[in-house]
């Protein structure tokens, strides 16, 4: 059993709107009926999926479709060209593809849009219930093909971005994303070339990612720096905790103004510069 090309059979060219399709049609000879459209469509002279059309270098094959044109012996294969899909040849050498969407949650309301502690006209923070609101947050996902599954996959969990890098065009600040999640599809192939599509998940958040809470407690640090109970003027234990000044001491008149917040790295920094966002 065996295929023969036999030549060119007919072309077609159309331009919508600056998008520029063709057509290119190729005559095959089966030897025998059990030459079937799988066999005849994967004659090495045909198109690949994703070569370049061969008079314009921006429209690239897009399909192939087999057609029993002159059963049960003769065949003719249509490629089909499209200047608005853009295939190489190795999957992992297409571009990222880039998509934005916005997630919202929920967090406690502890600081106003000045920084300012939300507290009662006496310096306490309400507790019943505790005040919310909203943290929208964008979120960037690119996929990326890629020959094998990467390396950091393990070491980028729940990390934030050490140095600014860019994605999409917009620049990002130092300490502004978080890697949200990572996924790897099953092995795939195309035109001879196995890869992989990563999809990685950030979230942006322009005020960072490092654990900001009031600096407040039951004790306090006494001028010998050991640990004391706080106690109320009557001598009783406050019933809801006291401001600090930062230094362990507790503020004598507190306000919503003289809120104290001490800030945390709770995440690891990695390079997202490094990554394939490309």
């Amino acid at each position: 059993m065996s295929v023969t090309y036999t030549g060119p059979w007919g072309r077609s060219a159309k331009n919508t709107k600056g998008i520029r399709t063709y057509t290119r049609g190729f005559k095959l000879q089966a030897s025998a009926v059990t030459d079937d459209e799988f066999i005849v469509g994967s004659h090495p002279s045909l198109p690949l999926i994703g070569s370049q059309h061969p008079n314009d270098s921006s429209a690239w094959c897009v399909s192939l479709e087999v057609d029993n044109a002159w059963p049960p012996l003769g065949w003719l294969v249509t490629a089909n060209y499209d200047s608005s899909f853009e295939l190489s040849v190795n999957p992992i050498f297409e571009p990222a593809q880039i998509s934005w969407d916005f997630e919202q949650y929920q967090i406690a309301a502890v600081t106003d849009r000045n920084g300012k502690g939300i507290t009662n006209s006496a310096g306490d923070f309400f507790r019943d219930p505790v005040p919310t609101r909203d943290d929208s947050r964008p979120t960037v996902t690119v996929q990326k093909n890629v020959a094998a599954i990467p390396n950091f996959i393990l070491s980028y969990q729940d990390t934030i971005n050490s140095s600014a890098f860019v994605v999409d065009g917009f620049a990002i600040g130092t300490g502004k994303a978080k890697m949200q999640k990572v996924g790897v599809s099953t092995q795939q192939e195309r035109n001879g070339f196995p890869f992989r599509t990563i999809t990685m998940e950030m979230q942006l958040r322009r005020d960072g990612w490092d654990l900001s809470t009031p600096d407040v407690g039951y004790r306090s640090i006494s001028a010998t720096t050991n640990r004391v109970n706080i106690t109320s003027s009557d001598g009783t234990s406050p019933a809801t905790p006291v401001q600090l000044n930062g230094s362990g001491v507790a503020v004598a008149s507190p306000l919503f103004s003289t809120v104290v917040y001490l800030s945390f790295p709770v995440y690891y920094q990695a390079d997202f510069n490094v990554l394939p966002l490309t």
